[in-house]
């Protein structure tokens, strides 16, 4: 009779417990719904055309998917719980819940954990599709990105420049200068980044001044770089398009993420620290390229008049 009273009890306590876990999964479910509800809804309000539409559409949906994992309720999920832990044990909690994503950014294996754990909490998922704009040429440096998956193109007008592979991130110079991106970033596939906005780069530097310290020493030898051009890169950019991180000789994750904010940060290209040697040596050619071809034409021009006459 006793083993009987528990054997009742205990498929009681298993029906409870899973009925208590699937109401929770549809509380999700529910909320993830209704939130995709409102953008739709937003979209189609707006009157968003259908590809700026799919982009609001995808942010969102990654960005749903990503806190989804983590959702504690359906009224509670992790943002709130971290925010009530001691900052020693949020940071571990931070580090092994995004250890996936930090083993992705090369920039903070070196780091100190609490920086790590600072920065990720301040990360702002986001997604791109094949063609999509990052940043545009002449837009103002209000972000840097870590690029995590696929890879994105540096442009020079219509010109493709360089590539930019998983582990870079960029446009940091621009954050902490202030200025206008002299070159835009476009997705060359599907494209998974996490966003640091100025404001929270500039905070994150005042409370951990080695690491702006560190970027700053970065853009300094980055313009001595552009002083000269080793005959390796007029190979690299003779044979074919310079690839970060790529090639045989192929650059460490280190130095390729140290080598990637492609922003300059003034007007004058030549004095601006912030523009990797390969993309200098690229936007001189085209430019002289161009030149070339504006004084061929008025050559010719003159040519032709002297045999009209």
């Amino acid at each position: 009779m006793v083993m009987m009273l528990v054997g009742v009890s205990w498929y009681a306590y298993i029906v409870s417990s899973m009925s208590t876990i699937m109401a929770s999964f549809d509380a999700q479910n529910s909320a993830v719904r209704d939130k995709m509800n409102c953008v739709n809804e937003f979209i189609r309000s707006a009157k968003l055309p259908k590809n700026l539409g799919k982009q609001v559409r995808d942010f969102f949906e990654f960005k749903l998917r990503r806190q989804r994992q983590f959702l504690v309720s359906s009224n509670y999920n992790v943002d709130e719980l971290l925010d009530e832990l001691g900052s020693g044990l949020r940071a571990d909690v931070l580090l092994y819940m995004d250890r996936h994503l930090i083993s992705k950014i090369p920039f903070l294996k070196d780091k100190v954990p609490q920086f790590v754990a600072d920065v990720i909490s301040m990360f702002q998922p986001m997604v791109f599709q094949e063609g999509d704009f990052i940043c545009k040429e002449n837009s103002q440096a209000d972000e840097m990105f870590f690029l995590i998956r696929g890879s994105a193109g540096i442009y020079y007008g219509t010109k493709l420049i360089v590539v930019i592979d998983e582990g870079s991130y960029f446009g940091e110079i621009g954050c902490i200068m202030g200025g206008i991106r002299r070159a835009g970033v476009k997705a060359l596939e599907t494209c998974e980044l996490q966003a640091l906005s100025r404001r929270n780069l500039n905070i994150l530097l005042g409370e951990y001044p080695e690491v702006g310290d560190e970027l700053k020493a970065v853009a300094r030898d980055r313009a001595k770089k552009k002083e000269s051009t080793s005959d390796k890169d007029m190979e690299e950019k003779n044979s074919g398009l310079p690839t970060v991180g790529g090639g045989s000789d192929q650059v460490t994750s280190r130095e390729k993420t140290s080598d990637s904010s492609l922003f300059p940060t003034n007007d004058s290209l030549p004095t601006t620290p912030s523009v990797d040697e390969k993309v200098a040596t690229a936007l001189v050619d085209v430019i002289s390229q161009r030149v070339r071809e504006d004084f061929l034409r008025a050559i010719e021009s003159v040519s032709s008049a002297k045999e009209t006459t």
